[in-house]
């Protein structure tokens, strides 16, 4: 009985992460650290100065205090080591030992305006079987405008170097980011401008908020950020049914009941990691305040889409060669996601769509979707040669560096999953073949399914 109630409490704080209440106001802010193993540990990477205040987002909203708020503070973080997950953290643990950088080409994330790295988390351990998966956090204190933003991330990417590949995920306000930096690298390559090219190799563009002046959240959004403070909190709450779809509860419903689970997670390693973030959202849930609403709808989204709206000719001319994949969900109702997805690709000549079944805002990138498998699908370079003798993978790895969960090479959802109805759609019988009773969350700090990420070893400078 004891067990059963630690699973239930357990579910629900999944339940808290998946029911994509944090787009509404409850934001994840959490401390956070930027990994590269070629510098043999976690790095922060921070920067934080003032910067002026000019957000024009209502005329009733509340002045913000530059010396309190206006600040740059981005970080680049790597999730699944902050989070424990043994096989990212195995890998680390040989760049750092082999003094290399990570061979894995590069995922960069790039999250929506709530700027967490909530939405996506379930897709992120397949993915590490393909990358070294890496995002972006930006807490609710900072001020950085559009423009800074997509300065950071294109100096984060310098530092990799000319030969690594690299790809950008971004998810709505990310997608809009996404594309403005591919934008600023595409024309640094094509024009010689700047001392190191990056490699950048597809973007992934998940119900991009280059369509958010045409949007519900526009027309919502900045009445919210302009109500008194103590008629907010019920603002954000009634923009909740924007981010949210039919069937994010009942899938709930089945995890908490053990009866199924997310395609992307059939390891006990994989559901260890979502029940550890499940269980951290207390202590790093936050509430978006309301001057942070208002400067990210004016500054980030607004400004953002005035950059992009009028700049298709340069679009078409300098992303012809890259290539993107467009994920939109259905059901969304925060953003016009499947019009938005068809105009992208009448405009990039290189350019995919994937319309996600029954899914909303918040939820396109979570349970009824496989990332990686739509991207091995997309982008050739991501498919390995397979070893005629062993079935696996051929290695192109530095000599010493041993991957440590096989990419399984999949280019579609499982069948499973992608034949499953309603909530079934998506999910999968637990690995395990159990019903009722799921993984112990006594189990998800266990020897075998969590791995703390130490930087250096013991005694080394």
């Amino acid at each position: 009985m004891m067990r059963q109630r630690s699973n239930v409490f357990s579910a629900a704080c999944t339940i808290v992460l998946l029911s994509c209440l944090h787009p509404a106001g409850a934001f994840l802010q959490s401390r956070c650290t930027r990994s590269r193993c070629a510098n043999h540990h976690l790095q922060s990477w921070k920067e934080r100065r003032p910067i002026s205040n000019t957000s024009n987002c209502a005329p009733s909203k509340p002045s913000l205090d530059p010396s309190a708020s206006a600040l740059h503070a981005v970080n680049f973080v790597s999730p699944l080591l902050e989070s424990g997950y043994p096989p990212a953290v195995l890998e680390a643990e040989q760049c750092r030992d082999l003094g290399i950088s990570n061979p894995k080409p590069l995922l960069l994330y790039l999250p929506g305006f709530d700027g967490t790295l909530v939405a996506p988390f379930l897709q992120f351990p397949e993915l590490g079987t393909i990358f070294e998966v890496r995002g972006m956090e930006v807490p609710m204190d900072d001020r950085s405008t559009f423009q800074q933003l997509r300065d950071t991330v294109v100096e984060h990417l310098a530092s990799e170097g000319p030969d690594r590949p690299v790809f950008l995920m971004g998810e709505s306000f990310g997608g809009l980011l996404t594309v403005e930096v591919a934008l600023e690298l595409q024309s640094s390559t094509s024009t010689g401008r700047g001392s190191k090219a990056t490699n950048l190799c597809g973007i992934v563009l998940v119900n991009p908020a280059t369509c958010y002046l045409r949007s519900s959240l526009a027309d919502l959004g900045p009445k919210v950020a302009a109500l008194p403070d103590w008629r907010y909190p019920i603002g954000v709450a009634s923009l909740l049914p924007l981010f949210v779809d039919d069937f994010g509860l009942s899938q709930l419903l089945l995890i908490l009941s053990s009866k199924a689970l997310p395609s992307v997670i059939d390891t006990p390693a994989r559901e260890a990691y979502m029940g550890r973030t499940a269980f951290s959202l207390p202590n790093k849930l936050k509430f978006m305040p309301k001057d942070t609403l208002c400067w990210r709808l004016e500054e980030w989204l607004t400004t953002g889409n005035t950059r992009i709206n009028g700049r298709e000719d340069k679009m078409k001319r300098v992303l012809s060669s890259l290539p993107v994949l467009v994920l939109a969900g259905e059901e969304d109702r925060t953003l016009p996601a499947v019009d938005e997805a068809q105009r992208l690709q009448g405009i990039l000549s290189d350019c995919s769509v994937h319309y996600v079944d029954g899914a909303g805002h918040a939820g396109t990138c979570g349970s009824r979707v496989d990332i990686a498998a739509l991207m091995r699908n997309r982008f050739s370079l991501l498919r390995r040669e397979k070893d005629a003798a062993t079935g696996g993978a051929v290695s192109s790895y530095p000599d010493g560096f041993m991957i440590a969960e096989g990419d399984n090479g999949r280019m579609s959802m499982k069948e499973e999953a992608a034949s499953g109805k309603g909530e079934y759609f998506g999910m999968t019988a637990r690995y395990d073949g159990s019903v009722g009773l799921g993984l112990s969350p006594l189990k998800y700090w266990s020897h075998d399914l969590f791995r703390r990420w130490v930087s250096a070893l013991p005694g080394a400078r």
